[in-house]
């Protein structure tokens, strides 16, 4: 599989496959519960993408975002909590940019959700590919659906704070 990754050298990686979370959607719930960094966006496809189309993604916001979050720029945090509530925020050079609250939830493999702000949700219909302690991999279909590109978003989880 052809990934095409934003980081701060531009590259095309390959990539074997995927490793696809398995916990029910219960321990899967309960594994998102807590708070996770946006470390990097990138693409996915199974096959070699034509040059103009590789150009149009390295070339999308995702690598504003890439290049933002590698030079410390900009901060993208989500906290789900146990309520089934998520509040997702996005800061620029320390200060809040913006904010989206709203409920969540998983359905065979799939994190929903209804953001109770007027922006339209972001994790709404995205697949978990792999949920561990520290890494929650997110994956949705863009582009036609018949060229099978996806992007994919990877998040770390934050240590908890006390309160």
């Amino acid at each position: 599989m052809l990934t095409l990754s934003f980081c701060p050298l531009y590259r095309l990686l390959l990539c074997g496959g995927l490793i696809v979370a398995s916990a029910s959607g219960a321990q899967a719930q309960t594994g998102l519960v807590g708070r996770w960094s946006l470390q990097q966006i990138a693409f996915e496809a199974p096959a070699t993408l034509p040059d103009s189309l590789q150009e149009q993604l390295f070339h999308s916001p995702a690598a504003d975002t890439n290049i933002g979050i590698t030079n410390g720029e900009l901060t993208l945090i989500v906290e789900f909590k146990a309520d089934s509530t998520y509040t997702y925020t996005t800061s620029r050079r320390g200060r809040t940019v913006h904010t989206e609250q709203g409920t969540y939830g998983l359905r065979q493999g799939k994190l929903y959700s209804q953001a109770v702000t007027k922006d339209s949700p972001l994790f709404d219909g995205q697949s978990i590919v792999q949920l561990t302690r520290r890494k929650l991999l997110l994956q949705s279909p863009i582009l036609a659906p018949e060229l099978q590109v996806f992007e994919q978003i990877l998040y770390t989880r934050l240590p908890k704070t006390s309160k």
